[in-house]
């Protein structure tokens, strides 16, 4: 079957059509609209309607523009149909001295032509030509005198629009209410409106000229047909709150709501009701939320009382995990500390022994003075057992926060920290004049510091430079206490650790406070330093910042809350936090078979302490090699490349290149040479890159070296 051309239709039609864009821009006419209006479809295409159909300017009243404006502007707002019964509009046409307009009258209808989505795609004008009837309705009044008659038609045709737009807004509202609205008319509740809300309600179905018990037949016993018959027949309006209904919306399906509704009886003049209004909303979302709100209560009574007594457990084993894991941190930090300790203690050992092994070979028999001499060896022994001790040991004692000047900590702890930093990095101290007290833990404290120092020496390791302590009071205002969370505004004590080091990128930054984390992998980091730091600081009422750019340093800073009640820190406090030690059984050596004495060797040695290498270039040379000392790796280097040599000795501290990167310069290019590295601590040389070293631990005695020597060339 072939479709209609409704184009064809359209412009055929014997009725007088015009189609309009929504701004008004004529898109075509029927040939009935041009006959009557005396123009062509090239006249009108493309222009708006009040350009194609101006005003005239001699007698502005007989063209009402206005009111065909407000017309098109009313469909455009409501969507909906608009009429204009009669409208005075003068069309303009070609006479023999011009242009002139012709007095017209006419009745028109403007309906919207929607598209899918509901909006206004074009407007149909239908306009009828009522011009020769309004003229026999003007000559028939004047002939009869009926102007009261006009002025009362004027006033029907006037309340006529009114009754019309206000019928409009009406349903409006009525089609555009939230909540659902229907009237059943009569005794058997027949339904007469409904708005699209109510029939959401209970589901697409045929309801109009229905009875309520025919057309919604699950109402039956829930007690809503009984409550609609006692309304009608009382006159008495009911309201119900949260009642439950069971609707039909699906086939087979009953879905419970909940509504609340209010039953209006509409009565006549004569004072009987007609009908019943029904209006009210749906609340089972709202009463699904109360019924679970009441749920949830009981449910968490009764979890509260179990998570009271889960937290305070919790509780219990975070300060236990917090201070395990700060000591885990605390032996790291005096572990690494004590390995500078170690080496300049067993330089000092390693003199004293060497010159008494050397003072005894003078001696002869002199019995008393031999005693003498071995009790002074057996004090470097022990020494030097003790120093070995220090590597293996931390303290732990119970810590009291106490009254405490960080500027006086700083000195006394000064030295120790010179030493963990090791030898080409300095620390300069900058502590301002008449610090206020704080009242923080010093065992803490004296940790954080060492966790600090010693993250700084990583991170300018092999470049040197220097290493700023700042001490000072400041005061945080409320505008920057509002900037950074939960800090309270008030004096401080500030501790600003600076570093000249590699700095972190803004990734790393973002986590550095993250217990666990590090970028030392596997060499001894546990990513515990700045946690317990933050976490100390916070736990003593203050503030810790962070600040770093990668190549360009960090500076981490430290608040602790002024102490307000005037006091010095306890001296005798700070003693009870030092180190002690705890000597530890010395292990037993195993026998090892006596080497055969070697002598003739050319020994190069390195150590930059002037008297330690004095008395081992004597003791080298006491046992029969040729030796030549030098006070740095650097010089070493330059005389290697013009002698030759059996054995390189060398320090594993010295100024400038270490021992270490020493022996892995001359590793390469110096194969037959023996390799030696002297340390107060133990080295792994395999780890360090030169596994074929031998490493020998101060303090050492000739028999020591001779072996060593021996076993060398052996």
């Amino acid at each position: 079957m072939q479709c209609p051309d409704f184009e064809s239709l359209f412009r055929l039609s014997p009725n007088a059509y015009l189609l309009l864009s929504p701004e008004l821009i004529i898109l075509d006419a029927s040939h009935a609209y041009l006959r009557t209006t005396g123009r062509s479809r090239a006249e009108l295409l493309g222009k708006r309607i009040d350009e194609a159909f101006p005003p005239d300017p001699l007698q502005p009243d007989s063209t009402a523009v206005a009111d065909l404006m407000a017309s098109f502007q009313r469909v455009l707002s409501r969507k909906a149909l608009d009429t204009l019964p009669l409208i005075r509009y003068a069309i303009a046409r070609e006479g023999a001295k011009g242009v002139v307009f012709e007095d017209r009258f006419w009745s028109a209808t403007h309906t919207p032509i929607l598209d899918a989505a509901g909006d206004v795609q074009m407007i149909l004008q239908h306009t009828v030509d009522v011009t020769d009837l309004q003229a026999m309705k003007l000559a028939l009044r004047e002939s009869a005198g009926a102007q009261p008659q006009a002025q009362r038609e004027e006033g029907v045709l006037s309340r006529a629009r009114a009754m019309q737009a206000e019928g409009y807004q009406l349903r409006q509202l009525f089609e555009q209410a939230p909540g659902f609205i229907c009237f059943l008319r009569g005794e058997q509740h027949v339904f007469e409106l409904t708005n699209p809300a109510y029939e959401r309600l209970v589901g697409e179905r045929a309801l109009m000229g229905r009875p309520l018990r025919e057309a919604l037949p699950e109402l039956h016993e829930q007690g809503f047909f009984e409550l609609l018959d006692h309304v009608y027949q009382s006159g008495q309006a009911y309201v119900g709150k949260k009642s439950r209904v069971q609707l039909q919306r699906q086939p087979g399906v009953l879905d419970e709501l909940y509504v609340d509704f209010i039953l209006q009886p509409i009565t006549e003049s004569d004072g009987t009701v007609s009908g019943i209004f029904v209006q009210g909303s749906d609340v089972s979302e709202q009463k699904r939320s109360e019924d679970e709100l009441a749920g949830y209560r009981q449910h968490l009574e009764e979890l509260v009382a179990a998570r009271t007594a889960e937290l305070e457990k919790s509780e219990a084993e975070r300060r236990q995990t917090e201070e395990e894991l700060l000591q885990v941190r605390k032996l790291e930090a005096i572990g690494q500390l004590t390995g500078g300790i170690a080496h300049d203690f067993n330089n000092v050992l390693q003199v004293i022994g060497g010159n008494l092994q050397l003072l005894r070979r003078s001696l002869g028999d002199d019995a008393t003075s031999l005693r003498r001499l071995e009790s002074a060896v057996a004090g470097v022994e022990k020494g030097a057992r003790l120093a070995s001790q220090l590597l293996a040991f931390a303290r732990r004692q119970p810590l009291m926060p106490k009254t405490l000047d960080v500027g006086d900590l700083l000195q006394r702890m000064n030295e120790l920290l010179q030493r963990s930093l090791g030898e080409g990095t300095s620390i300069q101290l900058e502590i301002d004049d008449g610090l206020w007290s704080t009242f923080a833990d010093v065992g803490n404290l004296e940790a954080v510091l060492l966790n600090l120092v010693i993250n700084a020496r990583d991170a300018m390791q092999g470049n040197g430079g220097v290493l700023r302590l700042q001490v000072r009071n400041v005061t945080l205002d409320q505008q920057y206490a509002d900037s950074h969370g939960d800090v309270l505004s008030g004096d401080y004590v500030q501790l600003s650790v600076v570093d000249e080091g590699c700095g972190m990128s803004p990734e790393v930054l973002e986590r550095a406070f993250e217990p666990f984390f590090t970028t030392k992998g596997g060499r001894g980091g546990s990513g515990l330093g700045l946690s317990m730091a933050y976490g100390f600081v916070k736990q003593s009422g203050g503030h810790i910042t962070l600040a770093s750019e990668e190549d360009g340093g960090t500076a981490v800073v430290i608040y602790l809350p002024r102490f307000l009640e005037e006091g010095k820190a306890d001296d005798a406090s700070l003693n009870d936090e030092s180190t002690t030690v705890q000597p530890a059984a010395p292990a037993e050596e195993a026998p090892q078979a006596e080497a055969a004495p070697v002598s003739g060797l050319s020994i190069l040695f390195v150590e930059d302490d002037f008297t330690l290498r004095m008395l081992t270039g004597e003791v080298i040379e006491e046992l029969g090699h040729r030796v030549r000392a030098c006070e740095s790796a650097e010089e070493a280097l330059q005389v290697l490349q013009g002698e030759r040599f059996d054995v390189l000795l060398t320090d594993i501290g010295l100024g400038g290149m270490s021992g270490l990167e020493l022996l892995r310069a001359v590793a390469p290019n110096h194969p037959q040479l023996k390799l030696v590295i002297a340390s107060g601590y133990p080295v792994d040389a395999r780890e360090e890159g030169v596994p074929a070293a031998q490493v020998l631990l101060k303090p050492y005695d000739l028999q020591q070296v001779r072996e060593l020597l021996a076993s060398l060339v052996g």
